[in-house]
């Protein structure tokens, strides 16, 4: 692996239908743009008015900045990893990050990510960061935990020891562009799968290792964990398909273990009390049940 000292940093935006968070998204990015070569978003079909807002941000920065680094691309094919491909393979950094549309990236993200690179690329070619919901409640302990997490990271780092991650996150990521090209060929198209964990088996098999970036941090959605049962079912199911897809047995029977004993009671006991929580007066209230995850 080539040495970074000054590594460009894009970031890859898939978008579908995201016009309620999409301006969200990109003002976090855009008042980082100092750390930040190029936002790419790629639209993939939405019929509402993502691209209209995200042109709309573009150029109200650009006039406000003298530069506009949002690039636009649009993939026609439907589903996740067409966009993420078609963007990770424009994206022209020499660090090539990929965050959810529903995702804030935290003060301090482009930097920590580059500073990351920078300093442990040669050993780490990919990485995930810290995340926490915004619209749900209890994230308190949750942040704290994390805080514990990229304290212990910069010991190991500063004592020369390692701190692999066992997966990347696909709503806060980021990897060398060295490490998408030769992990590219290998990745999985399908739609019924996670595509962070179908990227993350083929990093692993071509000996790239994925770190925890500390202090690369990302709010994001927990709207998965308010949708109705059969299909957060049909979500969840997408993790052992990806190991059995690999051929990754031992994996797989890990996975569908880890669905009946944790996620599934996880998400059945907070259901309700994720759904009543209004994260715009952060208040429990009854009529909230009754309104769309986007609202």
């Amino acid at each position: 692996m080539v040495p970074m000292t000054h590594p460009t940093l894009s970031v890859v935006v898939p978008t579908y239908n995201e016009s309620a968070v999409i301006e969200a998204c990109l003002d976090a990015l855009l008042a980082q743009s100092d750390d930040i070569h190029e936002i790419v978003v790629v639209d993939n079909n939405s019929h509402d008015d993502t691209v209209a807002k995200v042109k709309s941000r573009a150029a109200a920065h650009a006039d406000a900045t003298g530069r506009d680094p949002v690039v636009v691309l649009h993939e026609s094919r439907q589903g996740l990893p067409y966009a993420r491909d078609t963007g990770l393979n424009a994206a022209t950094g020499d660090i090539l990050a990929r965050i959810d549309a529903d995702a804030r990236v935290e003060p301090g993200w482009a930097s920590a990510t580059r500073e990351f690179f920078a300093r442990h690329g040669e050993t780490y070619a990919a990485g995930s960061g810290t995340c926490t919901a915004y619209d749900l409640p209890f994230q308190g302990k949750f942040r704290s935990a994390q805080d514990a997490l990229c304290r212990t990271v910069h010991e190991k780092l500063a004592a020369g020891d390692d701190v692999d991650a066992p997966r990347l996150f696909g709503s806060n990521m980021a990897l060398t562009r060295e490490a998408w090209h030769r992990i590219r060929p290998h990745t999985s198209t399908r739609t019924d799968i996670f595509e962070d964990v179908d990227l993350t088996i083929c990093a692993t098999d071509a000996g790239i290792r994925c770190a925890v970036i500390p202090d690369a941090r990302a709010l994001i959605s927990g709207r998965r964990f308010k949708s109705g049962p059969v299909s957060y079912l049909r979500y969840s199911w997408c993790d052992q398909r990806t190991f059995a897809m690999h051929g990754r047995t031992a994996e797989r029977r890990r996975a569908i273990v880890t669905l009946l004993t944790a996620t599934i009671p996880f998400y059945l006991a907070m259901w309700l009390p994720f759904r009543l929580w209004n994260p715009r007066t952060s208040r429990f209230e009854v009529l909230h049940l009754f309104r769309s995850n986007d609202e």
